[in-house]
């Protein structure tokens, strides 16, 4: 009876634990937000079944995801006053990821499934770390590296990398695209920013001076980002599809411009960055772009200006 109420007791701290990982996704008595959070989930598994032989590789992402996690979190302190804080840890880890790995094993990848429970149970052992990782970008731009080491983005890069391999394995080049436009993603994210509109008034560099500085900010930060990603693919791929390359470079600093041009609308920046990712062998953002740059500029004009007037 000991056994037994130790076990529940395990597994009712690993459920709320699970429950307060989640309950950060969602303010309090959100119901909608619940419901979509859901249904979001079940359209993954569902397209993961149905695709499962050409995404499995997707799914190495959750032991990145839960090390993050795990590196991060602030209650291990008060976790150890249970001797068995350990087990909490690995049955949390356990159910966070229980779809997935039920979906593994209806599949009958077994292999996979014995892995990534080996993994997940070595995350639970490893000691936290406080890794201080200095970025090569610009200060120019000093939200490259707020937003690098606020949202962990450099996970995403061993990720892409991956995916280009497996694509050049699987001589998959269209894997290969996907994996550049993730990377492309996460040079956008820094533009989702704002810097407060003072430091822009006092700028040294007035309107257009100010939005190239930035973008030559922008050109060099994402050269560097997609360096290690281009390597690879010369590597596997060689000069396939070579002419589509600068394009999916140059959408980070598409992001300079959709930054400006929507200052106020970050919801319609983020749609129009969406939609740019998605079109871009197609050619179609390029005939945005001066569009773009015109209200960008117009913007910062009126920043400056109009609020150094006042």
């Amino acid at each position: 009876m000991f056994l037994v109420g130790k076990k529940i007791n395990i597994m009712c701290i690993s459920f709320y634990l699970v429950y307060v990982y989640y309950r950060r996704l969602f303010s309090k008595g959100d119901s909608l937000t619940i419901i979509s959070l859901i249904l979001v989930f079940l359209y993954a598994l569902y397209g993961l079944y149905h695709h499962y032989d050409s995404i499995y590789y997707l799914l190495w992402a959750l032991p990145l995801g839960v090390l993050a996690y795990h590196n991060e979190r602030k209650d291990l302190e008060l976790l150890k006053i249970y001797p068995y804080y350990r087990f909490i840890i690995i049955a949390e880890y356990g159910i966070e990821n229980f779809p997935f790995l039920l979906l593994i094993l209806w599949k009958g990848d077994f292999i996979t499934v014995i892995v990534l429970v080996i993994l997940l149970m070595i995350i639970a052992f490893l000691p936290q770390r406080s890794w201080v990782l200095r970025y090569p970008f610009s200060l120019v731009d000093p939200f490259w590296h707020i937003t690098f080491r606020q949202y962990k983005l450099l996970i995403g890069i061993p990720l892409a990398i991956a995916l280009v391999i497996i694509g050049g394995i699987y001589e998959n080049p269209n894997l290969a695209l996907f994996a550049l436009s993730i990377t492309a993603l996460i040079g956008c994210m820094p533009y989702f920013e704002r810097e407060f509109t003072a430091h822009i008034v006092v700028a040294s560099y007035r309107g257009k001076d100010y939005l190239i500085e930035q973008l030559k900010a922008g050109v060099f930060n994402s050269t560097l980002l997609f360096i290690p990603i281009l390597i690879i693919y010369f590597i596997c791929f060689q000069w396939q599809y070579i002419e589509m390359l600068p394009l999916y470079i140059a959408i980070p600093t598409v992001g300079v411009l959709t930054k400006y041009a929507f200052w106020e609308q970050p919801l319609w920046q983020g749609v129009v960055l969406i939609i740019i990712i998605v079109s871009v062998v197609y050619i179609i953002p390029v005939i945005a772009i001066p569009y773009f740059y015109y209200l960008a500029i117009k913007n910062i004009k009126k920043i400056q200006y109009v609020r150094h007037s006042h």
